[in-house]
């Protein structure tokens, strides 16, 4: 039987959690990690921009949007679907937090029966100074 010293052992060690490390890292940063808008910019308000969609009192048709548009990885990528809540006499604001996109994005609007209304476009700066623009509809 062959055997090993503590100092060998202790290196195969090392060596296997730096590959599991390695592997983990690659998984993160493949094709599905860029896909996606939730990884922050390095410098928020520099890169892109949060967006809080806000629609005028009166339209009682709508009951939840959707954002799609460019990340600050300039992926193309599609947010969930999210319900604006509140009152719908009155103005109501929605802000995707996490989610970062840049230049011009559409924002789908969805009734209460998940009929898709019509698209709107909406321009996200690349940089603001800010971490949030609001996108508004009459």
């Amino acid at each position: 039987m062959l055997r090993h010293s503590k100092k060998h052992l202790a290196g195969r060690a090392m060596a296997t959690l730096a590959m599991a490390a390695g592997l983990v890292g690659s998984l993160a940063t493949g094709p599905a990690a860029a896909a996606s808008a939730a990884e922050p910019p390095s410098t928020l308000g520099t890169n892109g921009q949060q967006v809080e969609v806000c629609v005028k009192g009166g339209h009682f048709d709508i009951r939840a949007f959707t954002i799609n548009g460019t990340n600050q990885n300039n992926n193309y990528v599609a947010s969930p679907k999210l319900l604006l809540p509140g009152d719908r006499t009155v103005t109501r604001c929605y802000a995707l937090a996490g989610w970062y996109w840049k230049w011009t994005i559409d924002v789908d609007f969805w009734d209460d029966n998940d009929g898709k209304l019509g698209t709107r476009q909406c321009y996200v700066p690349l940089t603001a100074g800010t971490h949030t623009t609001q996108c508004w509809f009459n």
